[in-house]
Parts: C-alpha cells; sequence; structure tokens
C-alpha cells in the first residue's frame, strides 16, 4: 500500500486500516515503524521487513518515502513481493522523489490518495464523514461545520464523530451545528448572512431571534457578518464570469468554498440593492452599537436590547425585501 499526499491525517488512517484489516486476521500482528529518511534507513527497513524468528506477522510502516534511495526501494518491492508482511509506505508527493512512488505502484503497490484538501473536496471529506456513520447532512450543516472548524480534516473528522454521537436529528442540519457549536462566534453570523443573502426572510427573522437570545450582545456581529457577506457577493458579482473558483476566491477575499454559492446568489441581486443594503446596515449597527440612526443622535446609552434586536430584525428585513432592486 502507497498513502500518497501530504496530509498526514488521510495517511494515518490508511496505516491505522491496513493495521485493523491485519489484526482482524491475526490479533498478534505487531507494527514496525521505519523512517527511510534516516541515516540508518536501509539497515533498519531489512530487519522491520525480515521474519522474526516466531514466525509472527508485521505491518511494516515505512515513512519519509521521498528519501529513499535505489537500495531501499528494491528492499520495499521485494518485501512487498515475498508476502511475509504488511507493508504502508507513506510518501508526501510533490516532485521530490516522485520516482520513488512511480516505481512502487508500477511494482504493483495500491495508491491511497492522502493529498491535501481543498474546496469542494472538503466538503466531500465531511458527507463522507457522514455517510460512514449512516447519517446524512444538509449542504448548509456542512458549511456550517467549515465555519466553526474550519478546514483542519482531523479536527473535521473529530467534530463530524461528536455530532454523530451527540446530535439525534437526521440529516444534521445548519441549526444542529450552530446549537452545538453555540460558543463560536461565527457561526450564527454566518446562518444569518446566509439567509439574508438567499433572500429567505422568515428564515432571518427565526435565525436573527436566536442567535439574540442566545447571545444579547450579538447584534454587531450578525450585523458585521452580513454585511461582510454583503460585500463579499458584490466582489464576486463585478468579476468575469470566465474565473475558475480558486481565481475568484483570491480576486474576492472570500473562501473558496462560497465562491459557488456567491455565484448563484450574485444573480439575484440588483447592483442598486447591494449598495442601499449596505448603507440600511451600517445604520443599524451605528443604532445596535448607540451612535445614531437616519442621522438622528442616541444616547451615550444607546438602545436597549429590545429597541436593538427590533432595529436589527427591521434592517435585515428590509434588505431582504429590496434584494431584487424593487
Amino acid at each position: 500500500m502507497l498513502a500518497l499526499g501530504a496530509e498526514d491525517f488521510l495517511a494515518e488512517r490508511v496505516v491505522a486500516a491496513v493495521i485493523a484489516a491485519a489484526r482482524a486476521i491475526d490479533p498478534s500482528v505487531e507494527r514496525r515503524d521505519v523512517d527511510l529518511s534516516s541515516e540508518t534507513a536501509l539497515g533498519a527497513l531489512v530487519e522491520a521487513c525480515s521474519p522474526n524468528l516466531f514466525g509472527d506477522g508485521a505491518v511494516v510502516v515505512a515513512r519519509s518515502a521521498e528519501s529513499a534511495d535505489e537500495q531501499m526501494v528494491a528492499t520495499l518491492i521485494e518485501s512487498a513481493a515475498a508476502g511475509d508482511i504488511h507493508l504502508v509506505v507513506v510518501h508526501p508527493g510533490g516532485v521530490k522523489g516522485r520516482k520513488v512512488a512511480d516505481a512502487l505502484m508500477a511494482h504493483g503497490f495500491v495508491r491511497a490518495p492522502c493529498e491535501k484538501a481543498k474546496g469542494r473536496s472538503v466538503d466531500e471529506f465531511i458527507a463522507r464523514e457522514f455517510r460512514a456513520a449512516r447519517r446524512g447532512a444538509t449542504s448548509d450543516a456542512i458549511e456550517a461545520l467549515r465555519i466553526a472548524i474550519g478546514d483542519d480534516l482531523r479536527g473535521l473528522a473529530a467534530a463530524c464523530a461528536q455530532l454523530v454521537s451527540d446530535v439525534a436529528t437526521d440529516p444534521l442540519t445548519a441549526d444542529s451545528v450552530a446549537i452545538y457549536y453555540d460558543g463560536v462566534a461565527d457561526v450564527p453570523g454566518y446562518l444569518v448572512a446566509d439567509a439574508v443573502l438567499g433572500g429567505r426572510a422568515v428564515e432571518v427573522l427565526r435565525r436573527t431571534r436566536w442567535a439574540l437570545a442566545n447571545d444579547p450582545g450579538a447584534g454587531p456581529a450578525l450585523s458585521a457578518a452580513v454585511a461582510a457577506g454583503l460585500r463579499g457577493l458584490a466582489r464576486v458579482a463585478s468579476l468575469p464570469r470566465g474565473l475558475s473558483e480558486a481565481e475568484v476566491a483570491r480576486e474576492a477575499g472570500v473562501p473558496p468554498f462560497k465562491v459557488r454559492a456567491l455565484r448563484e446568489q450574485a444573480g439575484r441581486w440588483h447592483p442598486a440593492a447591494l449598495a442601499a443594503a449596505l448603507v440600511t446596515l451600517a445604520r443599524a449597527d451605528a443604532a445596535v452599537k448607540g451612535r445614531n440612526v437616519a442621522g438622528r443622535a442616541i444616547s451615550d446609552d444607546g438602545l436597549d436590547r429590545d429597541q436593538g434586536s427590533y432595529v436589527l430584525e427591521r434592517a435585515l428585513l428590509h434588505v431582504v425585501s429590496t434584494r431584487s432592486g424593487s
């Protein structure tokens, strides 16, 4: 087996899977690790691949394969052909040591892809994690999970396992993620912003009230999240349609996984509505923070919580109502 790619977490999973399969047949199978970049790598590899006196099975994990020389490659190929051990070679991919990977695959090593995930491949990874646990997840739930955790596969795998264990909803929804990651400030803001950009007024109201009920001081963060979403939408809308998602993400300064949705949403927003929406949000933000609203001064203490919530809700609903420039 050749674990090929720079994602350590996926390589670890390949190793664990091979060990588990071997031990399912023979529980006495031991693990032997060899670092092929060390000065004594060849001798250590030969020793690890040699059967012991008792004939016990072993899984040999040969790491840093990009540093292997011709003798090491020959030893790996011969050991795999002999069939006395289970062999997992870990190679980070890339230009360095490419001949090593090619030689191993040419001699029957099965490639297990372990490339770094990015863009849609992260979404696909999350979906696979849930499918493996026989659970479903909406696209909104997957995106909310990325907002909460980021794109670290190890963290995402742990988060998926926690959600499957602790949340009964099936399929898992964005609400499930938001409730579970209540302490992650970006999640409620993202959910409100996504509903605003999608023109879903009822959902905007529900999510805004939910966020404020859980954190009465969240008003400024919510308005900032929606404003950031609108600015990102405006930048995406201004770019040529022929650009790739990676190019759009770079030029617009938005996460690559958001580009597809932003492109779809951009066609439903009139340019004038975007400009008006940003002005509306700026006024609402000022009111919630206690500065002014529509040019009228507010007391130093600002609005009370109920007033601030009302102003924010009204502003967000107004933004949704002007989405098509009407």
